[in-house]
């Protein structure tokens, strides 16, 4: 079916025409710049033939490609097969074993010697000796003299002031009184929150009425009070100033002087001697030898298998097909 339509396709592509497929899939032609054709009916889902008139009929030519085909075969071959196997084989190694042995050493003993040492040596002896020496006192010497001060005399005197005070004397006031009304009480929203009551008189006749009051009255008072005044005098009194005076005295001062003597002392002195002597020990030694064993080895060895595998083959067809030029 695929060569039909690229047959069909073919002689429209050469003769400059459109192509397009209807709803069934399969393809209708045009003429470009040519009146439509006539006797076309519409393709339906079976192989049919459209009248098209043909103003040159394409040459046909066969042509030959080559297809790739693969197949597998069975072929059975040699290879081989690494396998580990275990050998008995010989060894050698050195063992080593403890044997006891003795020989001569010389050993040197530490030896105490005393022995009787005179020396002599310088020592500082004190001693005690007095000097005397002469150093200097300030001794105070007190005298009276008359001296003029300045002091302060006080005295009380008696002064006037005066200030401001408050009284309270009986008065009048006249204020409007209402008679004859009636008293109309409503609550109100107080502004430090709650319910406050408003009393409003509705109604009566004013009137002015004296009403008796007190009234405060500021007056000035005359006072007399007591002050300390501090007056300067001059007056001469008697005053004692101390003086001091230097004076050389002697005195006998002891003192402790380091004197150099020479002193012989005789002491023991204990040294230590080195003595050589002979003596033997025993000592451990490894001594080494040979031993031969056997022992199991495992060895690798290369051992022919014949195995069957499949092995791809590839194989090629030739196959025709018609183009047109």
């Amino acid at each position: 079916m695929k060569r039909l339509i690229a047959l069909a396709l073919i002689p429209s592509l050469a003769l400059g025409t459109t192509a397009y497929s209807d709803e069934y899939g399969f393809p209708s032609f045009f003429v470009q710049d040519s009146a439509p054709v006539e006797n076309c009916h519409r393709a339906v889902p079976v192989q049919v033939q459209c009248e098209v008139p043909v103003v040159a009929v394409p040459r046909l030519q066969t042509v030959r490609r080559t297809v790739p085909r693969t197949t597998y075969q069975t072929v059975t071959k040699t290879i081989m097969v690494p396998t580990t196997v275990l050998e008995t084989r010989q060894t050698q190694s050195v063992e080593y074993h403890d044997q006891v042995r003795e020989r001569a050493v010389t050993v040197y003993d530490q030896v105490p010697e005393t022995r009787r040492v005179t020396s002599e040596q310088t020592v500082l002896v004190p001693e005690t000796r007095h000097r005397t020496e002469e150093y200097d006192v300030q001794v105070p010497v007190v005298r009276t003299v008359r001296q003029n001060v300045t002091v302060q005399n006080v005295q009380m005197e008696t002064r006037v002031g005066t200030r401001r005070i408050a009284r309270y004397v009986p008065g009048t006031e006249l204020q409007t009184v209402v008679t004859g009304g009636e008293v109309v009480r409503r609550g109100m929203a107080s502004d430090r929150g709650g319910v406050k009551v408003a009393s409003t008189v509705v109604g009566g006749c004013e009137k002015q009425v004296a009403v008796p009051v007190t009234v405060r009255q500021i007056v000035e008072q005359t006072y007399e009070y007591d002050v300390a005044v501090a007056r300067p005098a001059t007056t001469t009194r008697l005053v004692q100033q101390t003086e001091f005076r230097t004076e050389t005295r002697t005195r006998t001062v002891p003192e402790i002087v380091h004197v150099r003597k020479t002193q012989t002392h005789a002491h023991d002195v204990t040294e230590m001697k080195t003595v050589p002597r002979q003596s033997s020990e025993t000592y451990t030694e490894r001594v080494p030898h040979v031993v031969t064993q056997e022992i199991q080895v495992p060895v690798t060895k290369m051992v022919a298998r014949r195995v069957t595998e499949q092995v791809p083959v590839t194989t090629y067809d030739i196959i025709e097909e018609v183009i047109c030029q």
